[in-house]
């Protein structure tokens, strides 16, 4: 495959994203600001990270990470502890209430595709199914 298709693929997988974050996480009421809550999806996804880890994870330097992550353990959304191996480094991890929080929020996502999904004819439904497990496949395989 020539590089003209990777760029028109790479511009539509952006506009895609573009597509979802307007329509379904700017359209609902988000209990934490979307950079906590991005914190939170990765706590989800990895485990417990260091604060770097995370900053690299959502391209944010550290200095704000910081920030972002004193204001999640104020709420009690995340624990900071001190790394046994290292204490100079603090590892973050997730609260039974902050991964309430980040359920509540997959929750008014998944209500709201729903809700929507209903202006779709059952065959365009059917498309959009088969478009997005294979979608979901291909991008785990590309990181694999």
């Amino acid at each position: 495959m020539d590089s003209i298709p990777f760029k028109d693929m790479s511009q539509q997988f952006v506009e895609t994203l573009v597509l979802i974050r307007q329509n379904f996480y700017r359209q609902t009421t988000v209990p934490i600001p979307l950079n906590q809550f991005g914190v939170l999806c990765i706590l989800a996804a990895e485990g417990s990270l260091s604060i770097t880890d995370i900053s690299r994870g959502l391209n944010i330097s550290k200095q704000q990470m910081t920030t972002v992550i004193d204001k999640l353990v104020k709420s009690r959304l995340v624990e900071k502890t001190a790394d046994l191996n290292d204490r100079r480094r603090f590892v973050i991890t997730m609260t039974p209430s902050g991964q309430a929080t980040l359920d509540k929020q997959n929750e008014i996502v998944r209500k709201r595709f729903i809700k929507q999904s209903r202006k779709l004819t059952k065959e365009e439904n059917q498309q959009l199914a088969a478009a997005t497990q294979t979608y979901k496949q291909l991008i785990s395989k590309m990181f694999a």
